[in-house]
């Protein structure tokens, strides 16, 4: 029972619920308002022995901007992009997204067929693609 009829009972619950309040409010801190960042990878790759292999996406943090949003990620971690094959037989295509990201700039970097490919991205609150291509060096 939440009250009691005695003075000491509700003065035991008024302190516990002051505290449930004060530790839930403790919590928020950050602005969970703010809408979470995800990055587009797209990769346009060939087939390797008739398939198409999968992409890991390492995506590292170069220099992230401060109050990023509390959700958001400001470490490095792998998307993979599964890759289908085209109605050509040889093209290999795929688009993932990111997870939460913090604002900043970030280094992308995938293992294609031919080589790796990096490029370094500004991610806005706005997010942003990233798109790979085989035999290319870069991201566009």
């Amino acid at each position: 029972m939440l009250f009691s009829s005695n003075s000491a009972g509700r003065k035991a619950s008024l302190v516990l619920v002051t505290a449930v309040v004060v530790t839930l409010a403790g919590c928020s801190g950050g602005d969970e308002s703010a809408p979470l960042i995800r990055t587009s990878i797209k990769v346009q790759s060939i087939t390797q022995q008739g398939n198409c292999e999968d992409v890991n996406v390492k995506v590292v943090p170069v220099s992230i901007l401060p109050d990023a949003p509390k959700m958001s990620n400001s470490k490095e971690f792998v998307t993979p992009v599964k890759l289908t094959k085209g109605a050509d037989g040889v093209s290999c295509t795929g688009e993932a997204a990111t997870i939460p990201m913090a604002p900043g700039k970030w280094k992308f970097t995938a293992n294609l067929p031919s080589e790796i490919a990096s490029c370094e991205r500004d991610v806005a609150l706005t997010g942003s693609s990233v798109a790979f291509k085989d035999a290319e060096t870069t991201c566009s």
